[in-house]
């Protein structure tokens, strides 16, 4: 009856105990799902930085086509006055063939050439930002429409976790309530137990350091979207630097407070761009960059990890901020020749 009872106080252990190793599972399903989730909010963050620059330069081809589309305007007047004067000179030369005359419409024919040529000109620079400006809405299009199917799939990431945590809680709960039955149940002396030989001692000191080889930092995956961003800011700023021209500095000094610690000073690269390599914190963060704020979500497998933050103060009004961890950029050198 003894046995008995002690088989059925080990079996009631092994219970609680199989329960504790499911609710540690779901623990890290769940903090693997929260981090998958930090990622979809920070992928929504690069595409909303990628908007702004996008609307930026619309801004910037907003007045460029103005001013070309005047320019035509008043090239396509020149050319009607050209056209009316060669006219004219042509009369006067066929009812009064002279020298003078003769002069006068080959005046007239050069500036009416002349003429057609900066409307054809001019017709071309409007016809050319314009396709500019097209093709760029284009491309705000499709960040939105991609904005709105991520706002979908992270609505669902939300429910998803809410019903992680429900189980988790259930599961608890259960355990919880197993562990009161083990405890309500009469105490009963355990059998002692032969001490481990050096053979078991050995295996199991092997079998910690099996597990310790087990444990070790597996090699961080880089997202693919995440790659994909980093490739396109990186391309940008080399485009916007290959002139070689930096421009004049605009700030005297320019730091970026964290939400906690000191502050780091930026580095000028050129043309309103300014860099810093800066360990980030995880969660909802925000970064004060002189006057300005930018919030931004940092996933918890990124804690103390660089990041890279580059301020493109190209338009003082509404200016980028740009960062990703150092780690990507890192994987994106690492896969080109």
């Amino acid at each position: 009856m003894a046995v008995s009872r002690y088989c059925s106080l080990i079996l009631a252990g092994l219970l609680v105990a199989g329960a504790q190793s499911v609710v540690g599972q779901s623990q890290a399903s769940l903090t693997a799902e929260k981090n998958r989730l930090a990622r979809m909010e920070q992928s929504q963050e690069n595409r909303q930085v990628e908007i702004e620059d996008i609307e930026n330069e619309l801004l910037s081809y907003d007045y460029k086509l103005e001013r070309a589309q005047e320019s035509l305007e008043k090239a396509r007047r020149k050319y009607e006055v050209s056209r009316r004067e060669l006219q004219q000179a042509k009369r006067d030369h066929q009812l009064n063939t002279s020298s003078d005359t003769e002069r006068q419409l080959r005046k007239a024919e050069h500036g009416f050439a002349m003429a057609e040529r900066g409307v054809d000109s001019r017709t071309r620079r409007v016809e050319f930002i314009q396709s500019n400006y097209d093709e760029l809405n284009g491309q705000l299009q499709e960040i939105r429409e991609a904005i709105t199917a991520s706002n979908r799939l992270i609505e669902q990431q939300k429910e998803k976790i809410e019903n992680l945590v429900a189980a988790l809680l259930a599961k608890a709960e259960k355990e919880r309530r197993e562990a009161a039955v083990a405890r309500a149940a009469p105490p009963v002396s355990k059998p002692e137990v032969p001490a481990p030989s050096v053979a078991q001692a050995g295996a199991g000191e092997a079998g910690v350091d099996s597990e310790s080889e087990a444990l070790a930092e597996p090699k961080r995956e880089v997202d693919p979207e995440l790659l994909d961003y980093v490739r396109r800011e990186r391309q940008r700023l080399q485009k916007l630097l290959a002139d070689g021209d930096e421009g004049k500095h605009t700030f005297r000094y320019l730091e970026l407070e964290p939400t906690r610690g000191e502050s780091v000073p930026f580095e000028f690269l050129g043309h309103n761009q300014y860099r810093l390599v800066a360990p980030v914190e995880a969660g909802r963060q925000t970064y004060e960059i002189n006057t300005w704020k930018f919030r931004r979500t940092i996933p918890a497998d990124d804690a103390g990890v660089p990041y890279v933050f580059i301020f493109d103060a190209r338009r003082l009004s509404r200016p980028r901020l740009v960062m990703y961890p150092q780690y990507a950029l890192e994987a994106l050198e690492s896969t080109e020749p």
